[in-house]
């Protein structure tokens, strides 16, 4: 719980710098892990190099190559085992895999939140599966 606060702390600056030097569009941010929105390809990709450069030199953070990329919205963005489209979002196979494979009468409640909120039309299906899981 504490790593959360201190990411939150921490990443404070950045936020700022984000949102009021560099004044993008859209910012999303949760933890460590966050994503800029730009319409214009040759200004994002200079969001880019400056949000780089101020997490290395001001924070002594280094971004993920493998993750540090740049994508049409329209394509959709992985962000923390969601889908991402302009027209809404959905969980990924994985997430659907992890919530399958972890799902207990404890935790079901916060399964059934997610995936009411991601994808209304599939609470049915999950009932059924939340159904299955328990013993008579």
């Amino acid at each position: 719980m504490t790593s959360q606060i201190f990411a939150n702390i921490y990443l404070n600056e950045f936020d700022r710098f984000v949102v009021h030097t560099l004044g993008v569009k859209g910012y999303v941010r949760y933890g460590d892990d966050f994503i800029i929105f730009e319409s214009d390809q040759e200004k994002l990709a200079q969001f880019r190099v400056l949000a780089r450069d101020f997490l290395e030199h001001f924070l002594g953070l280094q971004t993920n190559p493998r993750h540090d990329i740049l994508l049409p919205v329209k394509q959709g963005v992985h962000f923390l085992g969601m889908e991402l489209f302009i027209s809404g979002q959905r969980l990924n196979s994985a997430a659907h895999r992890r919530i399958r494979s972890h799902l207990t009468q404890k935790n079901s409640s916060s399964y059934a939140g997610l995936i009411a909120r991601a994808e209304p039309d599939k609470i049915k299906y999950f009932n059924w599966l939340l159904l299955s899981t328990y013993e008579f």
